[in-house]
């Protein structure tokens, strides 16, 4: 297929979706960098290897400051669709990330272990890894170093400046570069050993973040205003998690055909652990899903239940749980502060508190929660307040000793 008619077909692609004629014409401008690209290799198709080529230029570029990062983004955005179009004959247009940053060795290192991992961890542990593992890299590329040269100071330095970012604890990096050097001395990239370093001196302290009382819970669910087609999807997302205690990626990748009306389910492969899991779909959240599918979802040929509301009309990406409490916690009346667990997230430790609350058995909680290990539902014991405090034992036998604890 021609390189000229591969443009045509993306920017068709692009106008279906509802694209404006502004953001088209700044794609199409991109996709001619390309096409010029192209033909100084001449050749009248794009390739992996010209792909390859035309990355490590536009790196180049960036690199000498002739254009920007977000540029550069959106070149390869750009080059990615037209190779896609290419093979395919259709273009999946979503918003992607930027590039790593990384030089060549390091990426093909990340690629390499990346690839290795994803045999053994689920899909989000992996997504979870790589996150951890290129910020690492990027350290040492800064440094002018690769895994070849490193030093344990090198590592020990990464771990002062990457402290701060972790409010929550440094678990997930600690065991991200651990996995990294493993591999790494598995291959024969690093005779660094980093066992001794990164290893654990204490047991690992395990946060218990908030859930929401009862009345903050219908405070939010009222305050959501449904007459906007924002206000109609917020609401069918807010319900959703708190009648079924999905993760915020579960919600925003769930798909139309994953909804059975007849059986009022919900069946669906959970994104961070890979694993099915089958939920009942409450009267109220399927008719808050009913509401937002009729009355507010643009016309659209995505297959996500929840899509942006401006074009292109795809699966929502980034901060969505975020941007969605921000907008109605205040008008909730609920106080918060930042690092305070109030999130999307704490939606999902409601619906598990009110489980355990229940009387639900922690087997079924984490069925319910799609939980690998019921270790990982016993945390949403200690929310659980009233049902601890039929556990406290009497004090009506034992006799003060002290005059201050009478």
């Amino acid at each position: 297929m021609e390189l000229p008619v591969v443009v045509e077909g993306v920017m068709s692609a692009g106008a279906r979706l509802g694209l404006a004629n502004p953001t088209l014409k700044y794609y199409r401008a991109c996709c001619c960098v390309v096409v010029r690209f192209c033909q100084t290799r001449e050749s009248a198709r794009l390739t992996d290897a010209i792909l390859a080529e035309f990355l490590a230029a536009m790196d180049e570029r960036l690199r000498r400051k002739e254009i920007g990062a977000v540029m550069r983004s959106n070149l390869e955005k750009s080059a990615r669709m037209l190779l896609e179009f290419e093979r395919a004959g259709a273009v999946n247009w979503q918003r992607r990330r930027p590039a790593s940053g990384l030089r060549g060795a390091s990426a093909m290192v990340l690629d390499a272990f990346s690839a290795s991992a994803c045999g053994e961890l689920s899909a989000g542990s992996v997504r979870l890894l790589v996150v951890e593992v290129r910020q690492f890299l990027r350290h040492l590329d800064a440094l002018g170093r690769d895994l070849a040269t490193v030093k344990v100071d090198d590592v020990r330095a990464y771990l002062v400046s990457a402290r701060p970012r972790h409010n929550a604890g440094m678990g997930n990096t600690v065991w991200a570069i651990k996995r990294l050097f493993a591999f790494a001395n598995q291959h024969g990239l690093t005779a660094l050993r980093v066992d001794g370093l990164l290893a654990r001196v204490g047991p690992r302290r395990v946060r218990v973040l908030p859930c929401f009382t009862a009345q903050e819970t219908a405070n939010i669910v009222a305050a959501i205003e449904t007459g906007s087609a924002h206000g109609k999807r917020d609401h069918a997302m807010v319900v959703l998690a708190l009648s079924t205690g999905l993760r915020g990626g579960d919600i925003t990748a769930l798909r139309l055909d994953e909804i059975d009306w007849r059986r009022d389910e919900i069946r669906m492969v959970q994104h961070k652990t890979s694993a099915p899991v089958t939920l009942p779909l409450l009267a109220q959240t399927g008719n808050a899903i009913v509401d937002w599918l009729l009355n507010g979802r643009p016309a659209c040929e995505a297959p996500e239940v929840f899509v942006r509301l401006k074009a292109p009309f795809v699966k929502l990406t980034g901060p969505t749980g975020a941007l969605l409490m921000g907008r109605w916690l205040d008008k909730a009346g609920v106080a918060h502060h930042a690092g305070d667990g109030k999130t999307f997230h704490a939606l999902r430790r409601t619906a598990g508190t009110r489980l355990v609350e229940s009387g639900a058995e922690l087997a079924l909680t984490a069925q319910v929660l799609g939980h690998a290990s019921v270790e990982s539902s016993r945390r949403y014991i200690a929310l659980a307040d009233e049902s601890l405090r039929d556990c406290c034992l009497p004090l009506d036998g034992l006799t003060c000793t002290r005059e201050g604890l009478q």
